[in-house]
């Protein structure tokens, strides 16, 4: 009869299950594209339970710290879900950057909603003289383009790629279709030139690079930009 495991034991393999993943990937540092990811749900029946709770997770989060992983979002977030992807880290060698899910849009269209209704005031936009035309707008090669804008000091046409929370490797392909439409579309309005946006809710240093590589290769400047969102509640005397 096969002998039982119990649950401090799959707890104590999670664990080094988790060690040995991130050292396996010393380039995790750089991205949450690169990083050992689970979900939460996953990890929860690896320990040896049906469901969580909020002591299993402190338990698992605190048992991870001390062997030096740390994890993103925090095991313990209330705002996670079975479905929510922990992402592992190495504790010495933190990313700089990372912001809570809960602080950001579940989806592109929300986030394309609120800068678009907001434009006028949006400080980089204002910085920049960037007037929006309006969102999901069609331009050269069949191309939909999440915001369009242009810039009213040197004419050029300026597109946003947007990403609600954290960008994959089809960013990649995806900037430069969007590099070539615009470009396309500048010179069919007479423009001198355009530019690429790319906006998302996590940093990215792997991809950022790679996308710095393709808009050299067409000579688009494009740049890469974090958004935030922030609410609180003020009583009224």
């Amino acid at each position: 009869m096969p002998k039982l495991v119990s649950k401090e034991e799959r707890l104590e393999r999670l664990v080094a299950k988790a060690r040995k993943r991130v050292e396996d990937k010393p380039e995790a540092t750089r991205s949450l594209s690169q990083s050992p990811d689970s979900k939460l749900g996953t990890l929860v029946r690896e320990a040896g339970y049906e469901r969580s709770s909020a002591k299993l997770l402190q338990t698992l989060e605190q048992r991870l710290m001390d062997c030096g992983i740390a994890t993103y979002p925090e095991l313990t977030d209330p705002s996670n879900t079975s479905a929510t992807r922990i992402h592992f880290f190495d504790r010495r060698a933190p990313v700089p950057g990372y912001q809570l899910p809960r602080h950001l849009f579940d989806e592109e269209k929300q986030l394309s909603r609120f800068l678009f209704m907001n434009k006028d005031v949006l400080p980089y936009c204002k910085k920049n003289n960037l007037q929006i035309r309006g969102p999901e707008v069609r331009i050269a090669g069949d191309c939909r383009i999440d915001l369009l804008a242009v810039d009213k000091k040197s004419d050029e046409l300026v597109g946003f790629e947007l990403k609600a929370g954290n960008a994959d490797q089809g960013v990649v392909v995806q900037a430069a279709k969007y590099m070539k439409a615009l470009l396309a579309q500048a010179k069919s309005e007479g423009r001198p030139g355009a530019r690429l946006l790319i906006v998302t809710g996590q940093p990215d240093e792997r991809l950022a690079e790679l996308v710095q590589d393709v808009a050299h290769k067409y000579g688009v400047t494009t740049s890469w930009l974090l958004y935030s969102v922030r609410i609180d509640l003020t009583e009224i005397n």
